[in-house]
């Protein structure tokens, strides 16, 4: 009794200012045992009253989660876009420890069993029954890579594909565990992305190079599907490898896979041919420009205040390959405000999340008077949406 009012107590269920699906909320505090101090889970599901067929864990690196600069991308419209087309939830763990990494990244530390307990909160709370027993999509940032590969290990059959950013050397530098990874994720889709200057010896990162590059030699040898892709203005930071990472996941699960590999084990397996050209492109830039994209025009919603004032909100659906750099808001015709991330900006911070100025979904027009509102978004290459209108 005493555990279900706790989970009661510690559980918050939302529909976003916009309006965009079912947004859910859940703190799991440990059991005898486990080593993190507690554990933080958010949830997304774009339509409640759709089957949910996948899961994607988007799993933060080393130290502890701090929401305030590095919030859940639950709430993040480009993770958003990857979960509505594919009807996924989206799934975020953020563990809270009081000294190192390996207190939640090995799940023997108690975050497996966190894991499986907020999915069955949420499968219950959300009244998606299938949500408990849905694949998994991994993606994984440095420690976070390593708990991801870990996870395929303990639970072969329940992941759909993986990307990791960086991590693993405890794993795949141990012989032993390459071992037991490559037979079973031989048939996975993986997705390895480090950044260009990890790969020297002076980088505190270079201590994982070799261990994944083994790895990938290993996979491929035996006819693995396992991508490499190496950033070139990156070190250890996510920057704009979500480009790369939420471009695979849609290839993946879209079931496109046109076996694109040559016989050659040192380069890289490709789902198809247009994530092969989009490869080739953030391999040479760090980023991608989509040219010419077909951009879903925003939802844009005007509600007034007694006091006549305006409040906008608006719900947006990013283009896979393009992302969001900015939005622009017109009044009456006229551009009133742009708001998001300069041209050299990266997309999200070091850890994938949502930069701060582009946080919001909505903003109020202090003035009373009457206005016309209209809005649109820019992508990663600058290019605009068309207008969406009340």
């Amino acid at each position: 009794m005493m555990k279900s009012l706790l989970f009661l107590l510690l559980a918050t269920t939302s529909l976003s200012a916009a309006a965009d699906g079912l947004l859910l909320d859940l703190i799991v505090p440990p059991r005898d045992g486990d080593r993190f101090q507690h554990a933080e889970f958010s949830c997304w599901i774009a339509e409640a009253s759709k089957p949910v067929k996948a899961v994607i864990i988007h799993q933060h690196g080393c130290t502890n989660a701090s929401p305030d600069k590095h919030p859940p991308i639950t709430s993040d419209w480009h993770w958003r876009a990857l979960a509505r087309k594919h009807d996924a939830a989206l799934l975020v763990p953020m563990y809270h420890v009081a000294k190192n990494c390996d207190e939640w990244n090995d799940p023997d530390s108690g975050s497996e069993r966190a894991l499986l307990a907020a999915l069955d909160d949420f499968a219950q709370r959300s009244e998606r029954p299938e949500l408990k027993d849905a694949r998994w999509v991994l993606w994984g940032h440095s420690g976070g890579s390593s708990w991801s590969s870990q996870m395929i290990v303990r639970h072969p059959g329940r992941v759909l594909a993986a990307s990791f950013r960086g991590g693993c050397h405890k794993q795949f530098g141990d012989p032993a565990f390459r071992a037991r990874f490559g037979p079973v994720a031989r048939d996975l889709p993986l997705l390895f992305v480090w950044g260009k200057r990890e790969t020297v010896s002076t980088s505190s990162h270079f201590v994982s190079w070799e261990p994944m590059n083994a790895m990938f030699r290993e996979l491929r040898s035996s006819g693995g599907k396992v991508c490499r892709v190496i950033d070139p203005r990156s070190e250890h930071g996510c920057d704009d490898s979500r480009l790369t990472s939420i471009s695979f996941f849609d290839a993946v699960l879209s079931g496109k896979a046109e076996a694109m590999a040559s016989n050659d084990s040192s380069e890289s397996w490709m789902p198809n041919a247009a994530f092969a050209k989009l490869w080739r492109e953030f391999s040479e830039t760090g980023t991608l420009r989509p040219i010419e994209p077909k951009l879903t025009a925003p939802e844009l919603t005007v509600t007034r205040d007694a006091k006549g004032q305006a409040r906008l909100t608006w719900r947006i659906v990013p283009e896979i390959s393009g992302g969001l750099r900015a939005l622009r808001v017109y009044r009456d015709g006229k551009l009133w405000k742009e708001i998001g991330l300069k041209p050299v900006d990266y997309l999200a911070t070091s850890r994938d999340s949502t930069p701060e100025v582009l946080r919001g979904d909505g903003l109020t027009d202090d003035s009373a008077e009457l206005h016309d509102y209209s809005l649109s978004f820019l992508d990663a290459a600058g290019n605009e949406s068309r207008r969406g209108y009340p």
